[in-house]
Protein backbone atom coordinates (compact mmCIF):
# COMPACT_ATOMS: atom_id res chain seq x y z
CA UNK A 1 0.00 0.00 0.00
CA UNK A 2 2.61 2.33 1.03
CA UNK A 3 4.88 1.70 -2.47
CA UNK A 4 1.76 2.78 -3.95
CA UNK A 5 0.67 6.11 -2.23
CA UNK A 6 4.42 6.69 -3.01
CA UNK A 7 4.31 6.43 -6.48
CA UNK A 8 0.67 8.35 -6.49
CA UNK A 9 2.45 11.39 -4.61
CA UNK A 10 5.50 11.37 -7.12
CA UNK A 11 2.57 12.09 -9.76
CA UNK A 12 0.78 14.51 -8.10
CA UNK A 13 3.53 16.17 -6.85
CA UNK A 14 1.16 17.65 -4.14
CA UNK A 15 -0.49 15.51 -1.43
CA UNK A 16 -4.10 15.13 -1.66
CA UNK A 17 -4.97 12.26 0.40
CA UNK A 18 -5.62 13.84 3.50
CA UNK A 19 -3.85 14.46 7.31
CA UNK A 20 -4.22 11.05 8.25
CA UNK A 21 -3.27 9.13 5.37
CA UNK A 22 -0.05 11.71 5.33
CA UNK A 23 0.86 10.62 8.40
CA UNK A 24 0.61 7.06 7.86
CA UNK A 25 2.40 6.84 4.48
CA UNK A 26 5.47 8.51 6.33
CA UNK A 27 5.22 5.85 9.03
CA UNK A 28 4.74 2.64 6.87
CA UNK A 29 7.91 3.98 4.70
CA UNK A 30 10.13 4.32 7.65
CA UNK A 31 8.99 1.12 8.93
CA UNK A 32 9.84 -0.59 6.14
CA UNK A 33 13.33 0.81 6.40
CA UNK A 34 14.11 0.08 9.85
CA UNK A 35 12.93 -3.62 8.53
CA UNK A 36 14.79 -3.87 5.53
CA UNK A 37 17.79 -2.89 7.70
CA UNK A 38 17.31 -4.89 10.10
CA UNK A 39 16.89 -8.46 8.47
CA UNK A 40 20.00 -8.60 7.65
CA UNK A 41 21.37 -8.10 10.90
CA UNK A 42 18.80 -10.55 11.85
CA UNK A 43 20.84 -13.15 9.01
CA UNK A 44 24.17 -12.23 10.23
CA UNK A 45 23.37 -13.10 13.41
CA UNK A 46 22.03 -16.37 12.77
CA UNK A 47 25.19 -17.22 10.10
CA UNK A 48 27.30 -16.31 13.15
CA UNK A 49 25.61 -19.03 15.58
CA UNK A 50 25.56 -21.39 13.14
CA UNK A 51 29.06 -21.36 12.03
CA UNK A 52 30.70 -20.62 15.75
CA UNK A 53 28.02 -22.89 17.47
CA UNK A 54 27.16 -25.49 15.06
CA UNK A 55 25.31 -27.79 18.16
CA UNK A 56 24.15 -24.98 19.46
CA UNK A 57 20.41 -24.26 20.03
CA UNK A 58 18.70 -22.51 17.19
CA UNK A 59 15.51 -21.66 18.81
CA UNK A 60 16.46 -17.58 18.83
CA UNK A 61 15.96 -16.95 15.34
CA UNK A 62 12.29 -16.22 15.82
CA UNK A 63 13.19 -14.02 18.86
CA UNK A 64 15.42 -12.21 16.82
CA UNK A 65 13.17 -11.94 13.92
CA UNK A 66 10.15 -10.77 16.41
CA UNK A 67 12.35 -8.06 17.90
CA UNK A 68 13.76 -6.47 14.60
CA UNK A 69 9.94 -6.01 13.58
CA UNK A 70 8.99 -4.53 17.11
CA UNK A 71 11.88 -2.30 16.88
CA UNK A 72 11.23 -1.26 13.37
CA UNK A 73 7.64 -0.01 14.34
CA UNK A 74 8.82 1.58 17.82
CA UNK A 75 11.47 3.52 16.18
CA UNK A 76 8.72 4.45 13.45
CA UNK A 77 6.79 5.90 15.56
CA UNK A 78 7.71 9.46 15.38
CA UNK A 79 6.83 9.72 12.32
CA UNK A 80 3.40 9.86 13.36
CA UNK A 81 3.74 13.10 14.81
CA UNK A 82 6.27 14.69 13.28
CA UNK A 83 4.66 14.54 9.57
CA UNK A 84 1.17 16.53 9.01
CA UNK A 85 -0.41 18.35 5.82
CA UNK A 86 0.85 22.33 5.24
CA UNK A 87 -1.50 24.19 2.66
CA UNK A 88 -0.68 27.11 1.03
CA UNK A 89 -2.92 29.87 0.24
CA UNK A 90 -2.67 31.61 -2.93
CA UNK A 91 -4.15 31.52 -6.49
CA UNK A 92 -3.30 27.78 -7.04
CA UNK A 93 -3.94 26.15 -3.77
CA UNK A 94 -1.24 24.03 -3.07
CA UNK A 95 -1.18 21.11 -0.04
CA UNK A 96 1.98 19.37 0.91
CA UNK A 97 3.14 16.37 3.62
CA UNK A 98 5.98 17.88 5.56
CA UNK A 99 7.55 18.24 8.69
CA UNK A 100 7.60 22.01 8.82
CA UNK A 101 6.70 23.41 12.57
CA UNK A 102 7.39 19.84 13.98
CA UNK A 103 11.38 21.04 15.11
CA UNK A 104 11.60 24.66 16.92
CA UNK A 105 15.06 24.74 15.46
CA UNK A 106 16.64 23.43 12.75
CA UNK A 107 19.76 21.41 14.54
CA UNK A 108 16.42 19.43 16.53
CA UNK A 109 16.17 18.20 12.82
CA UNK A 110 19.18 17.40 11.79
CA UNK A 111 19.46 15.72 14.88
CA UNK A 112 16.56 13.49 14.20
CA UNK A 113 17.94 12.68 11.09
CA UNK A 114 21.46 11.45 12.13
CA UNK A 115 19.47 9.30 14.74
CA UNK A 116 18.18 7.44 12.02
CA UNK A 117 20.63 7.53 9.58
CA UNK A 118 22.95 5.74 12.85
CA UNK A 119 19.88 3.38 12.89
CA UNK A 120 19.09 2.88 9.38
CA UNK A 121 22.67 2.51 8.39
CA UNK A 122 25.53 3.06 10.96
CA UNK A 123 23.98 0.38 13.27
CA UNK A 124 23.35 -2.67 11.40
CA UNK A 125 26.49 -2.68 8.95
CA UNK A 126 28.71 -2.31 12.78
CA UNK A 127 26.64 -5.39 13.89
CA UNK A 128 27.04 -6.95 10.76
CA UNK A 129 30.99 -6.27 10.47
CA UNK A 130 31.06 -7.38 14.11
CA UNK A 131 29.13 -10.82 12.63
CA UNK A 132 31.14 -11.65 9.81
CA UNK A 133 34.66 -10.91 11.04
CA UNK A 134 34.03 -13.65 13.74
CA UNK A 135 32.91 -15.76 11.02
CA UNK A 136 36.11 -14.80 9.23
CA UNK A 137 38.71 -15.07 12.45
CA UNK A 138 36.52 -18.87 13.16
CA UNK A 139 37.07 -19.72 9.30
CA UNK A 140 40.62 -19.37 9.58
CA UNK A 141 41.22 -20.02 12.82
CA UNK A 142 44.47 -23.24 13.17
CA UNK A 143 41.73 -25.28 15.37
CA UNK A 144 39.29 -25.85 12.21
CA UNK A 145 41.63 -26.72 9.99
CA UNK A 146 43.52 -29.33 12.93
CA UNK A 147 41.47 -32.26 11.72
CA UNK A 148 43.78 -32.25 8.45
CA UNK A 149 46.46 -32.97 10.83
CA UNK A 150 45.16 -35.83 12.89
CA UNK A 151 47.40 -38.50 14.20
CA UNK A 152 47.62 -41.98 12.07
CA UNK A 153 46.08 -43.85 14.76
CA UNK A 154 43.20 -41.16 15.73
CA UNK A 155 39.93 -42.21 14.67
CA UNK A 156 38.35 -38.88 13.06
CA UNK A 157 34.79 -39.38 10.66
CA UNK A 158 35.86 -38.54 7.68
CA UNK A 159 32.52 -36.30 6.20
CA UNK A 160 32.62 -34.31 9.50
CA UNK A 161 36.16 -33.80 8.75
CA UNK A 162 36.04 -33.01 4.75
CA UNK A 163 32.61 -31.19 4.84
CA UNK A 164 32.46 -28.98 7.70
CA UNK A 165 35.53 -26.22 6.51
CA UNK A 166 33.48 -26.40 3.29
CA UNK A 167 30.47 -25.51 5.01
CA UNK A 168 31.85 -22.45 6.81
CA UNK A 169 33.33 -21.31 3.74
CA UNK A 170 30.44 -21.28 2.09
CA UNK A 171 28.48 -19.59 4.88
CA UNK A 172 31.27 -16.82 4.93
CA UNK A 173 30.32 -16.15 0.97
CA UNK A 174 27.25 -16.02 2.10
CA UNK A 175 27.76 -13.49 4.92
CA UNK A 176 29.91 -11.13 2.67
CA UNK A 177 27.49 -11.11 -0.41
CA UNK A 178 25.12 -9.80 1.92
CA UNK A 179 26.96 -7.37 3.91
CA UNK A 180 28.70 -6.15 0.32
CA UNK A 181 24.44 -5.78 -0.77
CA UNK A 182 23.93 -3.77 1.98
CA UNK A 183 26.69 -1.46 1.41
CA UNK A 184 26.20 -0.94 -2.20
CA UNK A 185 22.05 -0.56 -2.33
CA UNK A 186 21.79 2.04 0.78
CA UNK A 187 25.44 3.90 0.62
CA UNK A 188 24.31 6.25 -2.32
CA UNK A 189 21.15 7.30 -0.62
CA UNK A 190 22.34 8.09 3.20
CA UNK A 191 25.40 10.17 1.01
CA UNK A 192 22.78 12.47 -0.08
CA UNK A 193 20.43 12.56 2.56
CA UNK A 194 23.60 13.76 4.63
CA UNK A 195 24.70 16.24 1.97
CA UNK A 196 21.13 17.78 1.81
CA UNK A 197 21.25 17.27 6.03
CA UNK A 198 24.04 19.34 6.17
CA UNK A 199 23.22 21.30 2.77
CA UNK A 200 19.56 22.26 2.26
CA UNK A 201 20.75 24.45 -0.67
CA UNK A 202 21.40 21.03 -2.66
CA UNK A 203 18.35 20.90 -3.77
CA UNK A 204 18.46 23.39 -6.34
CA UNK A 205 21.64 21.68 -7.75
CA UNK A 206 20.07 17.86 -7.41
CA UNK A 207 17.49 16.54 -9.84
CA UNK A 208 14.13 15.99 -7.59
CA UNK A 209 13.71 12.61 -9.53
CA UNK A 210 17.51 11.68 -7.88
CA UNK A 211 16.30 10.52 -4.16
CA UNK A 212 13.34 8.63 -5.28
CA UNK A 213 15.53 6.60 -7.74
CA UNK A 214 18.32 6.06 -4.71
CA UNK A 215 15.86 5.26 -2.44
CA UNK A 216 14.20 2.78 -4.41
CA UNK A 217 17.46 1.20 -5.60
CA UNK A 218 18.27 1.36 -1.17
CA UNK A 219 14.99 -1.16 -1.15
CA UNK A 220 16.45 -3.69 -3.56
CA UNK A 221 18.58 -4.96 -0.39
CA UNK A 222 15.84 -6.22 1.08
CA UNK A 223 14.40 -8.95 -2.28
CA UNK A 224 18.06 -9.64 -2.89
CA UNK A 225 18.71 -10.84 0.31
CA UNK A 226 16.45 -13.47 0.48
CA UNK A 227 17.60 -14.77 -3.02
CA UNK A 228 20.60 -14.94 -1.89
CA UNK A 229 20.02 -17.29 1.63
CA UNK A 230 17.82 -19.25 -1.44
CA UNK A 231 20.59 -19.87 -3.73
CA UNK A 232 22.43 -21.09 -1.08
CA UNK A 233 20.37 -23.12 0.46
CA UNK A 234 20.30 -24.81 -2.89
CA UNK A 235 23.81 -25.07 -3.26
CA UNK A 236 24.13 -26.57 0.01
CA UNK A 237 21.23 -29.18 -0.90
CA UNK A 238 23.25 -30.00 -4.42
CA UNK A 239 26.73 -30.62 -2.45
CA UNK A 240 24.34 -32.82 0.30
CA UNK A 241 23.48 -34.77 -2.68
CA UNK A 242 26.72 -35.43 -4.39
CA UNK A 243 27.84 -36.70 -1.38
CA UNK A 244 25.51 -38.72 -0.22
CA UNK A 245 25.31 -40.46 -4.22
CA UNK A 246 29.47 -40.25 -3.28
CA UNK A 247 28.91 -42.62 0.17
CA UNK A 248 26.31 -44.71 -1.36
CA UNK A 249 28.44 -45.72 -4.46
CA UNK A 250 31.50 -46.15 -1.86
CA UNK A 251 29.41 -48.03 0.38
CA UNK A 252 28.25 -50.13 -2.83
CA UNK A 253 31.62 -51.05 -3.67
CA UNK A 254 32.87 -51.57 -0.48
CA UNK A 255 29.94 -54.31 -0.01
CA UNK A 256 30.97 -56.23 -3.71
CA UNK A 257 34.40 -56.48 -2.06
CA UNK A 258 33.38 -57.78 0.92
CA UNK A 259 31.22 -60.18 -0.90
CA UNK A 260 34.40 -61.01 -3.07
CA UNK A 261 36.54 -61.86 -0.16
CA UNK A 262 34.05 -64.10 0.64
CA UNK A 263 33.83 -66.27 -2.19
CA UNK A 264 37.53 -66.66 -1.96
CA UNK A 265 37.57 -67.55 1.30
CA UNK A 266 35.08 -69.93 0.37
CA UNK A 267 36.66 -71.19 -2.72
CA UNK A 268 40.41 -71.94 -0.73
CA UNK A 269 38.47 -73.48 1.81
CA UNK A 270 36.70 -76.07 -0.81
CA UNK A 271 40.13 -76.53 -1.95
CA UNK A 272 42.00 -77.39 0.87
CA UNK A 273 38.99 -79.57 1.82
CA UNK A 274 39.54 -81.21 -1.70
CA UNK A 275 43.06 -82.17 -1.04
CA UNK A 276 42.99 -83.25 2.18
CA UNK A 277 40.42 -85.76 1.16
CA UNK A 278 42.44 -86.82 -1.85
CA UNK A 279 45.69 -87.20 0.36
CA UNK A 280 43.56 -89.69 2.54
CA UNK A 281 42.23 -91.59 -0.96
CA UNK A 282 45.77 -92.19 -1.59
CA UNK A 283 46.88 -93.46 1.76
CA UNK A 284 44.20 -95.84 1.54
CA UNK A 285 45.03 -97.04 -1.99
CA UNK A 286 49.16 -97.59 -0.70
Amino acid sequence: MAPLWDASWNITVQWLAGDIACRTLMFLKLMAMYAAAFLPVVIGLDRQAAVLHPLGPRSGGRKLLGAAWLLSFLLALPQLFLFHTVRRAGPVPFTQCVTKGSFKAQWQETTYNLFTFCCLFLLPLTVMTICYSRIVLSVSSPRTRKGNDAPAGEFTLRRSLDNRPRVRLRALRLALLVLLTFVLCWTPYYLLGLWYWFSPTMLSEVPPSLSHILFLFGLLNAPLDPLLYGAFTLGCRRRHQELSSDSSREGGSGRMHQQESQALRQMEVKTNAAARKAGKTKETFL
